[in-house]
């Protein structure tokens, strides 16, 4: 067995096939320690590109195609220049049946290098609200404070209007409240309080809870309470007790309003 493995290696084919497996695990190699090194270095604060998993499959992928082509050429002597014009012409004709996939890729390369969004920021598109966790080559992935996780096409993110809400632990909802004889500052402040005491019991605070005024009608005021927290692990549970604490004070009368002591 030992010799015909010798007499197989001897041959053309068999040195053929030999350094082919060879430049194939030094490929497989060489990609998995480049995809470290470059999720070391998209960590550093120094580096203007995000950490998204797009940059590193590019780098995987342009690994791959050196040695592949290696193999191909130098193993089999296949010319990968010709082989290359030909997926180049074919790949006008499948470019055109796969444009959504295509511009989606182009929008993954723009918002990863154009640092539009980047994994951990705060962003609103349209009615989505949450983290950036990850910018892949065809979507961007967001998980919002109910921990549902969208896929936004990254050709939306691209072409579309994305609101940046800072700082990134800041945590943000709506509140309505009917008008009545109360004084509005002294209900926002009392609100605000109570938002605080409720939020400290089950979170960290990084910033006080504070209300914004978005519309004031006939029938009622609309606001936003928003509060920053030094983690974002209890975001469900601060968001909840706030709106439990203030909500007597969004639709009662003041007469019915607890006392506090």
């Amino acid at each position: 067995m030992n010799q015909a493995v010798k007499d197989f290696v001897g041959t053309s084919e068999g040195h053929a096939i030999v350094v082919a497996v060879v430049t194939l695990f030094l490929t497989t190699m060489a990609a998995h320690f480049a995809v470290r090194l470059v999720r070391k270095l998209l960590t550093r604060d120094d580096v203007p590109l995000s950490s998204s998993s797009l940059i590193e499959n590019i780098v995987r992928i342009a690994i791959w195609s050196i040695g592949g082509s290696f193999v191909l050429s130098e193993c089999f002597g296949i010319n990968v220049a010709g082989l290359v014009a030909a997926l180049g012409v074919g790949g006008v004709a499948l470019s055109l049946g796969l444009q959504d996939t295509m511009s989606n890729f182009i929008g993954g390369l723009q918002v990863t290098l154009m640092n539009i969004v980047q994994p951990g920021d705060h962003i609103k598109i349209g009615s989505t609200e949450g983290m950036v966790l990850d910018v892949t080559w065809r979507q961007t992935i967001v998980k919002d404070f109910e921990n549902t996780v969208h896929t936004i096409p990254n050709s939306s993110i691209n072409s579309g209007e994305v609101e940046q809400i800072e700082p990134k632990n800041l945590v943000s909802t709506m509140i309505a409240f009917t008008n009545d004889t109360r004084d509005l500052d002294e209900t926002i402040h009392t609100m605000e309080v109570l938002a605080k005491e409720a939020v400290e019991g089950v979170a960290e605070l990084e910033r006080d809870p504070w209300i914004l005024l978005t519309q004031i009608g006939e029938y009622g005021t609309w606001a936003k309470l928003r509060f920053v927290l030094k983690e974002m692990t209890n975001v469900r549970e601060a968001r909840d007790a706030a709106l439990r604490a203030i909500s007597p004070y969004t639709h009662m009368n003041p007469e019915d309003l607890p006392q506090r002591q």
